[in-house]
């Protein structure tokens, strides 16, 4: 049997010490940083960003122009499809600013020069936007204003109609129109439509007759009243 000694003892705890003092480090994982470096700072992707912007802008520039010639002449139906492309437009610019806070949350602020200036052109292409915005409520203002004069025109249609029918009835009494329901039906769907017929004309001539005749009784009964001389306010009328 094989007794260890003092200094057997001594080198076995000096080993289990230095074994104790060793630190492990961790190694970092060099791969995923610079993946995660390499996709925030993916020059494509910006630049394919950058070019829906312009390309947007681009097309709510267009919208815009039709939105103004629509206004010259007046238009609603061109100035509804005009209206409907900006706010699409707009919608898609929207769509595009949300989309990339999505994918970009935590991004640091780190501006290169390059990106420095596709700041600033985005920035100059937002102030446009703003600007177009102001105007296209003005436009939706103006065609509000637009649609309440046409109701108020289509109010005054409706009343001039009913003034018609009154003037209609009038004179159907006095037998001066046609009571045919074929006729009536057409001048309802035609406004101040009246079919001219032989009839109609000898029947205004008639009473364009008699109401001239009427009128020439009454003033000579008023002349004679008046003790007037009607041969000379015959002569002076019409000589000869």
């Amino acid at each position: 049997m094989i007794r260890t000694g003092p200094k057997d003892t001594q080198n076995h705890d000096n080993n289990n010490n230095s074994s104790s003092n060793q630190k492990v480090y961790p190694q970092p994982i060099m791969e995923e940083n610079g993946n995660h470096q390499n996709n925030n700072k993916d020059p494509s992707s910006v630049d394919a960003l950058i070019s829906k912007i312009f390309g947007n802008i681009s097309s709510l520039k267009a919208a815009y122009i039709q939105l103004q010639d629509a206004h010259t002449p007046y238009d609603p139906d061109k100035i509804q499809a005009a209206d409907k492309l900006v706010i699409e437009e707009l919608m898609h610019l929207s769509e595009l600013k949300h989309s990339y806070r999505e994918k970009n949350p935590n991004k640091p602020i780190s501006v290169s020069p390059r990106d420095s200036r596709l700041l600033d052109e985005i920035q100059e292409q937002q102030n446009l936007l703003k600007t177009y915005e102001v105007m296209v409520k003005k436009f939706q203002s103006q065609i509000q204003n637009r649609e309440s004069e046409i109701a108020q025109v289509q109010q005054q249609i409706q009343e001039s109609s009913q003034r018609k029918q009154k003037l209609e009835k009038k004179l159907k009494q006095r037998g001066l129109l046609s009571e045919d329901g074929s006729q009536q039906e057409e001048e309802e769907e035609n406004f101040f439509s009246i079919e001219l017929t032989p009839n109609l004309f000898t029947s205004a001539a008639d009473t364009a007759y008699k109401s001239i005749h009427d009128f020439a009784k009454l003033l000579i009964n008023m002349m004679k009243a008046a003790a007037w001389d009607l041969d000379a306010a015959a002569k002076a009328i019409e000589p000869g």
